[in-house]
This record gives structure tokens, C-alpha cells and sequence, in this order.
């Protein structure tokens, strides 16, 4: 296939699911796995592989003989290794606007992005009406099933779960409720299920996506690293928008949200923030403040802040090779001694020794 642009990307997708109206037609009742077989073996061979675009739909190329697999329910769980090529970190596909779905469980994680139209998604314990802009990023292991309303176009991200556990801080712009959410559903015995992302559906978002599916569908030099940049720049578009609107299974707390405030206020302004600058900012007292820190976290303001500044003086001795001034000065501490000092009542350990054994 030539080079395909993302303009032209959105619209191979909008035909495609004019394409799939005929299978709606074809099979009125609950999901058919034997009509669907059929069908899709035509629009197999007909549409998709006359044109070269089956991995609009399927991640791994179909060549040969390879037929769609039958049915979700023959595999106890879809393993990456059917859906995320070699060598790559995620894939992207086309959701089939069925009339209905299954539910199954991946060893990896799931990211639905409704683009256009309508679309529904049920857990075990939920069901979500999917408007435009909705991302819901489902855990390795949960059983969900998603559906999608004639004429949508919905895209499913698969993410190794190697992969966000080792990069999640950096492609989610080390947001403390991407985060939270990451940490909790990284664990083996989770229950995590889902968290919710809801958008305005602005076109910076939405080209986002479409040049993550350019990458993956052209396949060009370094197209693995640019689809992990482009989902980073997703992600900051996202998170940027006052609008932007997050939730998860696990039920916040009023004062928990409010601690949620304060801590990303601390992760953004850590070099200068100070108690009396935060109760301006958000409009509390200093004794309030100091209370919802301790009710939550049981530590005190001051604590935080400087756990919030040793995490970044950890990250820059790690990642860069600044002297120990500049990230003290970097990091909100008087003197490169003031960090030394803090630094090694945290780890035990004085910077110049944490940054030799990380090298």
C-alpha cells in the first residue's frame, strides 16, 4: 500500500463502516458467529484483501490461507501475541460495528477511543454508553465487551502491559490519576476495571489518533517510536483540556479528589510552591489544606512537597547528567549540600552514589 495520510486514513475508516451496514443487514438477531464467518469471509476477500485493508481490522496481517479467527470464546484469554506485531508496543484496528458483542478478556490492555457516532461497553460490574471523544482504558484480565452503532468508527488500541508498566509515567504525562490508576491495575490481584477519559472530541485529538493509525497502517522506518511519541502527544492534548473529564471503578472520596488537586498542583509547581502559594491557587485555607494532606496521606504539607522534590532530583540524576547544583536549584532546594542532606536521609545514600549505581 502507498503511503496513506491521516485525512486519508479517517476516510478509508467512514467507508468502511458504510461497508459494514451489509452484515447488519445480513444478521438482525444476536451476533451469528456462523453468518459472521460467512460474511466475513466475503468481505474478506472482496473488499478487504482486493484493496489491502484488512489491518484497518486486524492487527496481525492475514496472508495465504489465514482465515479471521472464528470466535472470541474459543481463547480463555486473547494473548498479545495475536493482535501486537513484533517489535511494536501497541496496535491499532478498527472496531467491526457488530450489532451486538461478545465478552472476553486480553493479556494486555485495551484502549477504546469512540471517534464518530455511538457505541457500548459492559464490564462485569458496568455498562457505559460511548459518546464521541470517550477513551475507557481497560486492564489485562477484565472481561469486557464493546459494541459500536452502524455508521461509528471506534479504534481499539492494544498496549503491552510490559510496556506501559515500564513507560506509563512518561506517555501519561506522570498524571497522579493516570497514575493512581496504573499503579492500582499494574497489581496481580486488582480490582481495577476500567478508567474512564471523556473528551470534547477537538480536532487536535482526534488527529492524534488518526496519525497513530497512519504510523501503524504505512509501517515506515521508526514508525513503532513515532506511534508511542503521537500517543504521548495524545495524551497532552487530552490532559491540557480544562474540559477533560476522568473517572474510574475505584470510587473517589470528596476529600480524596481534593488531595488529588493538591498533589498535581506540587507535581507541576514543585520547584516554587509553597503553602501560602497553593491556598491561593486553589481557593483553601493553609490549615485546610494542611488537614486534607494529613487525613489522606497521614503526612504533613511539608512532607509531600519535599517527597514531590526528591522524586525529581531521583528522575534528573537518573536521566541526565546535570550537576548536583543545577538540580538542586532545579528541584526548589537553597543548596546542592541542602539537597545532598534531604536526599540522603530519603535513600540512605548521597546523590553522587544513587546516580553512579543507576548509570
Amino acid at each position: 500500500m502507498e503511503h496513506i495520510t491521516r485525512e486519508q486514513v479517517y476516510h478509508i475508516l467512514q467507508n468502511l463502516s458504510n461497508v459494514e451496514i451489509s452484515y447488519t443487514e445480513y444478521s438482525r438477531t444476536r451476533l451469528d458467529y456462523e453468518k459472521y464467518q460467512t460474511y466475513f469471509d466475503y468481505f474478506n476477500n472482496q473488499v478487504l484483501r482486493s484493496h489491502n485493508l484488512g489491518r484497518f481490522y486486524f492487527p496481525i496481517p492475514l496472508t495465504g490461507d489465514m482465515k479471521t479467527p472464528k470466535t472470541v470464546i474459543e481463547w480463555n484469554i486473547i494473548s498479545e501475541k495475536l493482535t501486537i506485531l513484533p517489535g511494536f508496543d501497541m496496535a491499532v484496528s478498527k472496531m467491526f460495528n457488530f450489532p451486538d458483542s461478545t465478552r472476553h478478556c486480553c493479556d494486555y490492555y485495551t484502549m477504546i477511543y469512540l471517534m464518530d457516532g455511538s457505541g457500548r461497553l459492559s464490564l462485569d460490574d458496568a455498562q457505559f454508553d460511548l459518546k464521541p471523544g470517550d477513551f475507557y482504558l481497560i486492564p489485562a484480565g477484565v472481561y469486557y465487551g464493546a459494541s459500536s452503532a452502524p455508521e461509528s468508527v471506534c479504534i481499539y488500541f492494544d498496549l503491552r502491559r510490559s510496556f506501559l508498566g515500564a513507560e506509563y509515567k512518561s506517555i501519561f504525562q506522570d498524571d497522579s490519576r493516570l497514575n493512581d490508576f496504573f499503579v492500582e491495575s499494574l497489581k496481580s490481584d486488582s480490582s481495577m476495571t476500567y478508567l474512564a477519559i471523556h473528551t470534547n472530541n477537538s480536532a487536535s485529538i482526534r488527529n492524534r489518533v488518526l496519525e497513530i493509525f497512519a504510523e501503524y497502517i504505512n509501517q515506515e522506518k521508526f514508525c513503532s517510536s513515532a506511534m508511542k511519541n503521537h500517543l504521548a502527544l495524545l495524551m497532552t492534548s487530552i490532559l491540557r483540556d480544562p474540559d477533560t473529564q476522568i473517572d474510574s471503578s475505584i470510587s473517589v472520596s470528596h476529600i480524596e479528589q481534593q488531595y488529588l488537586l493538591i498533589r498535581e498542583y506540587l507535581r507541576h509547581n514543585y520547584q516554587s510552591a509553597s503553602l501560602d502559594e497553593i491556598a491561593e491557587e486553589l481557593h483553601f485555607s493553609k490549615q485546610y489544606i494542611c488537614k486534607i494532606v494529613k487525613t489522606v496521606s497521614g503526612r504533613t504539607f511539608q512532607t509531600l512537597l519535599m517527597e514531590i522534590r526528591l522524586q525529581m532530583a531521583a528522575d534528573y540524576l537518573r536521566d541526565t547528567a546535570l550537576p548536583i547544583e543545577s538540580i538542586a536549584e532545579l528541584c526548589g532546594f537553597s543548596t546542592a549540600a541542602h539537597l545532598s542532606r534531604c536526599f540522603k536521609n530519603a535513600h540512605g545514600i548521597p546523590p553522587s552514589v544513587y546516580r553512579a549505581g543507576r548509570s
